[in-house]
């Protein structure tokens, strides 16, 4: 076949397939372009630019439109990568000989084929290829796709907030806020992953994206987002820990809560609604005055709540929310009087009367040791065409008012990701600087790279009431740790639903060995306070909630250790790592810091009417495990049933040593 010919026959399969069009080319050549950085040059004129962050740290970047590296698009603009992302990268070394060309420090070489601009990375301090490209890297329809070599033995996680998963190969996983808060669903999702073949990788970007280990194409790992060109960063690491450092040193570490951050936080809207009294012994909830009431957010004739119960309706304000605890003896760390659209936290005629009032519950609050906070439905800066009612100043807010806590929600960030990401930053700059340098409590949703240092991220609105919501979210609360987002909490018993003791006591039980707890009220069909659904859940709940506080030393303790090490809540396999808990084997159990094994109870095994029952698929890695309640020890290096677990007890061992 003559040149003429094939060239004619390739131009021919390229119209029929555009797919093939957007295949990157060839290499040609390669040179430095600076202390950091050097450029790969392509056949058909586009250049790769590989960009160290450090020795061990690149970023690769290709825009055949011929744009440059930069910052990734977003309106508004926002900050993924912290002000100083970079560390010393060393001698940069590029080779240009046989079929590839390349470019190394002193601990990764980065190897491009000459045919098909092929990538592959060494790890030159263990002498082991840790990634290499399967196909050429696609751009088409406005999308990029990188597609990966799978190793037999590699298994992947992160990815943010993936509601029921955390070990990902063989799977598909979106990265976007799928807007589904049970299992299946994302709400904070991360562009980043990690590989047990020693490499890390985040999409630098804002747009969404799908990452697929090997569902699709098994031995294959395709990494797509809604991007014209390639923006990624490598990371390479032989260890976890390693890997989120790595990604930290990029995006910034997690946050350190204050202590009040872990203790119970109740949540309402107190400036609202209105309550009218009802004879239907069915209906409403029973108050201190031995009454009946029946809640409306719109006028009924009832009594109008408010935050300090100054208009002679304090049992349906948040004071009494605080008394209520105190009454009940259960712990309480913390309240947010305003979470619900259109309540505010005042109501007179002026944002400057409304802070008032607000610090006048705060100062009340902090004088029973509870501090205080608000849910964030609009902007936190003043704006003069909102209504008083609804006006914020976030400054005012924490200076006057004593404010030290925010909680974000889907319809702030309606605006998307990067809007989310500079309201929280902004939020954790004006915290410490006019709350007399307190440490910043911010929760949010639709937490992207980034958000980690700043805040910490929930699951979303869910029904209580049931065993699937306790299910899905243990795993949850695992893969958002190897996510970086290790600060993650849910409401107690779901938002909605609710009244079914056993579900009640047993998400009490386990949530008391995780960060944080949000009791959700005025959305389910009972209230959400700790006593709410009587003995033995008023009992039970309430050592449960001491216990919480009598392990706090030891909780605050490793998650300080987490923002340079592993998270809190965290795996098996990252200290015990093998093919069994490398799996989604041991989703139902985790670590709490590195002496507590905790295995909640998730379902009905053999549940008496009583509500006791037994736990089977304990894994008790290699040495002796002590039973927390009972002094028992257990032989590890195997899996435990038949566990006994009457209904005050939680699947809790210590680790021996």
């Amino acid at each position: 076949m003559n040149k003429h010919l094939e060239r004619l026959m390739l131009s021919a399969l390229m119209a029929s397939a555009p797919a093939l069009a957007t295949l990157a080319s060839d290499v040609t050549g390669i040179r430095r372009i600076n202390a950091t950085t050097a450029e790969v040059t392509l056949a058909d004129g586009h250049t790769m630019t590989i960009d160290f962050y450090g020795p061990n740290i690149f970023r690769l970047f290709q825009d055949n439109s011929g744009g440059i590296i930069r910052d990734p698009q977003a309106k508004p603009e926002a900050q993924i990568l912290t002000n100083n992302p970079r560390r010393e990268v060393g001698p940069l070394v590029v080779a240009n000989e046989g079929d590839k060309v390349s470019v190394c420090t002193s601990d990764v070489r980065v190897d491009f084929s000459k045919k098909g601009a092929l990538v592959s990375v060494t790890d030159l301090r263990r002498q082991q290829t840790v990634v290499s490209q399967a196909l050429p890297t696609t751009f088409e329809h406005g999308q990029t796709t990188l597609t990966l070599s799978q190793k037999p033995d590699e298994w992947y996680y992160g990815g943010g907030v993936q509601n029921g998963r955390f070990s990902h190969r063989g799977q598909k996983i979106d990265i976007v806020n799928t807007n589904s808060w049970t299992d299946g669903g994302v709400c904070s999702p991360a562009p980043f992953y990690w590989s047990t073949g020693g490499y890390g990788l985040m999409c630098y970007t804002f747009q969404p994206g799908t990452y697929d280990f090997g569902k699709t194409d098994k031995g294959l790992v395709a990494i797509t987002h809604d991007t014209p060109w390639m923006d990624v960063f490598f990371m390479v690491d032989q260890h976890p820990t390693e890997l989120l450092n790595d990604y930290y040193q990029l995006t910034g570490n997690p946050v350190l809560l204050p202590k009040f951050a872990f203790y119970e936080g109740h949540l309402n809207a107190y400036n609202r609604d209105y309550w009218k009294e009802t004879s239907d012994p069915s209906r409403g909830i029973l108050f201190e005055d031995g009454k009946r009431y029946t809640e409306s957010q719109k006028d009924n004739g009832g009594i109008k709540e408010s935050l300090n119960g100054e208009k002679d309706n304090y049992q349906f304000s948040a004071r009494a929310v605080i008394d209520r605890y105190n009454a009940a003896d259960m712990p309480l760390g913390w309240v947010l009087p305003n979470d619900g659209y259109g309540a505010g936290y005042g109501q007179t005629s002026t944002l400057d009367g409304n802070i008032a009032n607000l610090k006048s519950f705060g100062d009340y609050a902090r004088s029973k040791g509870v501090e205080i906070g608000l849910w964030t439905q609009s902007n936190l800066h003043p704006i003069d065409s909102i209504p008083a009612l609804l006006q914020r100043d976030i400054v005012k807010e924490v200076r006057d008012a004593g404010v030290r806590v925010l909680k974000t929600d889907v319809a702030w960030v309606g605006a998307g990701y990067s809007f989310g990401l500079n309201g929280i930053a902004d939020v954790a700059h004006i915290m410490p600087y006019y709350g007399s340098d307190a440490r910043p409590f911010i929760i949010t949703l639709d937490g992207w790279a980034g958000t980690q240092r700043y805040a910490g991220v929930w699951t979303g609105d869910q029904n209580g009431g049931e065993w699937e919501y306790i299910r899905f979210h243990i795993p949850t609360y695992i893969g958002a740790g190897l996510s970086g987002m290790g600060n993650i909490t849910s409401d107690m018993d779901g938002i909605f639903g609710g009244k079914n003791q056993l579900v009640n006591i047993r998400d009490f039980q386990w949530k008391a060995f995780t960060p944080m707890q949000l009791n959700m009220d005025g959305w389910g069909a009972n209230e959400k306070y700790p006593q709410a659904l009587g003995e033995p859940a008023t009992s039970l709940n309430r050592a449960y909630l001491k216990l919480k506080s009598e392990w706090l030393p030891y909780t605050y303790t490793c998650a300080q250790q987490a923002v340079t090490g592993e998270p809190l809540i965290r795996a098996m396999f990252l200290d015990y790592p093998n093919r069994y808990t490398h799996s989604a084997a041991t989703k139902y159990q985790y670590m709490y810091g590195p002496s507590l094994l905790v295995a909640p109870i998730y379902q009905q095994t053999q549940a008496d009417k009583a509500g006791n029952d037994v736990r089977n698929g304990i894994y008790l890695p290699e040495g002796q495990w002590i039973d927390y309640f009972t002094g028992d020890v257990y032989e590890g290096g195997r899996i435990l049933n038949n566990y006994d677990a009457p209904l005050w007890k939680l699947p809790l061992f210590v680790k021996a040593g």
